[in-house]
């Protein structure tokens, strides 16, 4: 029986000691990936978030995937070359493609792809390191180079030349493989059992992958970690898991924790002030009663801000920014573009899902300045 997607899972996090996060991650069925930028300043974050805006909707076969990477490349060479910002970014993808009768994985750089089977875990690709070259030399052993000083030097990536070689590993799938993309943020904190033993674990792929991001914060969370899990059944498979989410493209910085099919991920920062605020309009909702309760609704009927789904577009929410439980929460879409939050750079992103309160008049306007300035987004909007 030909086989299919049928849950996914992805999570990201800033980690312990960065200052940002310059991973990206991508859901768009039959596409998957993580990218992990370098660079300074913003020049990470701007490699990772076009390698996987250049994915999203991909439609074609291997040659296809491998021709996206090549392009991407040398438009990431290009622009590093033209912006003085930018000297010097690049980024590792992990891209998997699965088909009906087949798992693709196109790979560059140090991020990671491993193929859960029958309780074992394995990994699928060679990391392009210094390290994992002297390792198959023979001149290190997988021991000596987790001290090695050198361990985080890579030997290919993304936009560091004008052409790139990318590795092609073809796998015949089977119903119950679960696939594993991730950066180096976490193999590089949490080894090989821990990792299978949380892949291989209870729970729908979106817990495993929470789980697995903060096992590397536990271990001291020296970078960012991204990770991404799919799992493959046959069609038609009947069951009772949770619905597997729909397309998801989170860029560096424009997520923290984020769960596939969780509220819409925006900035940790974003997180933290939706928890706060939860509390706070519970415990006013108890202690007021009714009347506080009327009033809030009728500002829930006015409120209006501007966030992204967890499908990673722009959209135009009523409501407060607030989530009283992960069930329940204070806003609800009236308004979901096509407009990818990946492809606005950072500060476009920062100034526009700024969660900031007015009327709907106010939140329209602010999405169509944005498709006004960026006519080739303005593709049509749909309302929920």
């Amino acid at each position: 029986m030909p086989l299919t997607v049928r849950e996914t899972g992805a999570c990201t996090d800033v980690g312990r000691l960065r200052q940002s996060n310059e991973d990206a991650l991508l859901l768009s069925d039959p596409v998957f990936a993580v990218a992990d930028g370098m660079g300074g300043a913003r020049a990470g974050e701007v490699a990772s978030a076009m390698a996987v805006a250049t994915l999203y909707g991909f439609a074609g076969g291997v040659d296809d995937l491998v021709a996206a990477l090549e392009d991407v490349n040398n438009r990431i060479h290009t622009a590093a070359q033209a912006d003085a910002s930018l000297a010097g970014m690049g980024t590792t993808t992990t891209t998997a493609l699965v088909t009906r009768d087949e798992l693709v994985i196109a790979h560059v750089g140090d991020s990671r792809a491993y193929l859960l089977r029958d309780g074992r875990l394995r990994q699928v690709t060679d990391d392009h390191s210094l390290v994992a070259e002297l390792i198959r030399r023979g001149a290190l052993t997988p021991a000596e180079a987790e001290r090695h000083p050198q361990r985080s030097v890579i030997t290919r990536a993304l936009g560091a030349e004008p052409g790139v070689e990318v590795d092609v590993v073809r796998l015949v799938p089977q119903a119950g493989d679960v696939l594993l993309l991730c950066s180096d943020g976490l193999t590089g904190m949490v080894g090989d059992g821990e990792i299978g033993r949380i892949v291989g674990g209870p729970g729908p792929l979106p817990e495993r992958a929470r789980e697995l991001v903060q096992a590397a914060n536990g271990a001291g969370g020296e970078d960012n970690v991204t990770v991404v899990l799919v799992r493959i059944g046959e069609r038609g498979e009947e069951d009772t898991e949770p619905e597997r989410s729909g397309p998801t493209i989170i860029p560096a910085s424009a997520a923290s924790l984020a769960g596939a099919g969780a509220a819409p991920p925006r900035t940790a920062e974003a997180r933290g002030r939706r928890r706060g605020r939860g509390a706070l309009v519970a415990a006013a909702l108890a202690a007021l009663g009714i009347a506080v309760a009327v009033v809030v609704a009728a500002g829930l009927q006015w409120a209006h801000f501007v966030g992204a789904t967890d499908d990673g577009m722009v959209a135009v929410y009523q409501g407060l920014p607030v989530e009283i439980t992960a069930d329940v929460t204070l806003y609800r879409p009236v308004r979901v573009t096509a407009v990818q939050a990946a492809a606005l750079d950072a500060e476009a992103r920062a100034a526009l899902l700024d969660q900031r309160i007015g009327s709907r008049a106010s939140a329209d306007g602010r999405v169509d300045d944005l498709l006004a300035s960026a006519p080739w987004l303005a593709t049509p909007a749909t309302t929920p």
